[in-house]
């Protein structure tokens, strides 16, 4: 009884340290980042996509684009190789509250036109 109990406080602590969307992105702040792939890390617990997108005026600006678990985003149809350094994509995203060029992924449009969903911790799943 004692293993169990601490095998269920222990399990707790992964996910006391995961964030909330809410306390990081703001859903009234949608972003729409036209650019270049750096780098995509299909990592746990938050994938993340380095995007340089270049402004109106010419200067590229380095985007963090966090996105679903790697488990979610398999789901989804995604794969370790689905983005590649040097693809052009768009992303449907949330800004980060703090003012960063970090963002939350609701969609991704790959370079081949396909919509993808970014499993965004946004819709809860």
């Amino acid at each position: 009884m004692r293993l169990l109990f601490l095998f269920f406080i222990l399990s707790a602590f992964p996910a006391m340290a995961h964030h909330s969307f809410a306390a990081e992105f703001d859903d009234k702040q949608p972003v729409t980042l036209d650019g270049t792939v750096v780098k995509f890390d299909f990592t746990n617990p938050h994938s993340w996509i380095y995007l340089d997108v270049k402004k109106a005026d010419g200067a590229v600006e380095r985007w963090s684009v966090e996105t679903g678990s790697t488990n979610a985003l398999f789901r989804r149809g995604w794969r370790k190789d689905s983005l590649r350094a040097g693809d052009h994509i768009t992303v449907d995203a949330f800004r980060a509250k703090d003012g960063s060029r970090t963002a939350n992924a609701s969609q991704v449009t790959l370079p081949d036109g396909r919509q993808v969903s970014a499993a965004s911790s946004r819709d809860g799943k």
